[in-house]
């Protein structure tokens, strides 16, 4: 960025506008989605919550999610031209989630009521890159943590009125086995999760794994079946400033 502006808010959070980058605003929410109980297909699949959120007329839409009674994790997101789908799971079936759904300017439609306020275009291309009428992504703070099957507390600037933009579904399966010792034969044991947050109301977010499925498998041998790993088990987020949205 050459040229640009930063507007600070009292909290401490940050909206940067930039030619080359846009500022997402609020496209929809806030709603709350109940994750009914769902269980994995296949093989040693465990119940969990699971919710769909669908949403048409996007362009670069990130999801905002607050719940402080599960881990809350992004399943699968799948585009179909402008519609955008998110399944989301959580460690406890029923947990209710609280979502948010950012988008560039053009798309954005939940506005603050005022008939004054400033916008600004990029000159390259006359888009519309802010306009203080909409409510937009405020950034407190970026998460990119590894998460274990015990969950792990980061500390945030907030106890209340923040949310954590999922950007990335953190799917994870662990494959671990091999020879037995004196039969001859293997044992593996194949484990699947999706990386989780959950929101709670001391100044922290909590990072864990969700439990998707849990097999074993053996068989006589040599050959041996591959072990190893498969997807990351990290979760990137932003914690986001949602104070008078």
């Amino acid at each position: 960025m050459t040229i640009g502006a930063r507007i600070r808010g009292d909290g401490g959070s940050l909206i940067q506008i930039d030619p080359s980058w846009e500022c997402l605003g609020m496209k929809t929410g806030p709603f709350v989605i109940q994750a009914g109980s769902y269980t994995v297909p296949g093989v040693g699949g465990k119940t969990v919550g699971k919710a769909t959120i669908q949403l048409a007329g996007c362009n670069e839409p990130i999801l905002a999610v607050f719940c402080s009674t599960a881990l809350v994790g992004v399943m699968s997101k799948t585009q179909t031209g402008a519609t955008y789908q998110w399944d989301i799971i959580t460690d406890v079936p029923g947990a209710s989630v609280t979502y948010w759904v950012f988008d560039t300017t053009d798309v954005a439609q939940m506005q603050f009521i005022t008939t004054k306020g400033l916008r600004i275009r990029n000159p390259a291309n006359n888009r519309v890159i802010f306009d203080s009428r909409y409510k937009y992504m405020r950034v407190l703070q970026m998460i990119n943590t590894l998460a274990g099957t015990g969950s792990v507390d980061i500390s945030i600037p907030l106890t209340s009125g923040y949310a954590v933009g999922i950007c990335n579904t953190g799917l994870y399966t662990r494959v671990d086995g091999g020879p037995i010792s004196g039969g001859g034969g293997w044992r593996t044991q194949t484990v699947g999760y999706v990386a989780g947050v959950r929101t709670n109301a001391n100044g922290t977010i909590s990072v864990g794994l969700i439990n998707t499925r849990s097999s074993t498998n053996e068989g006589a041998g040599p050959p041996y079946p591959p072990t190893g790993q498969m997807g990351y088990n990290n979760l990137t987020g932003l914690i986001l400033d949602m104070r008078n949205y």
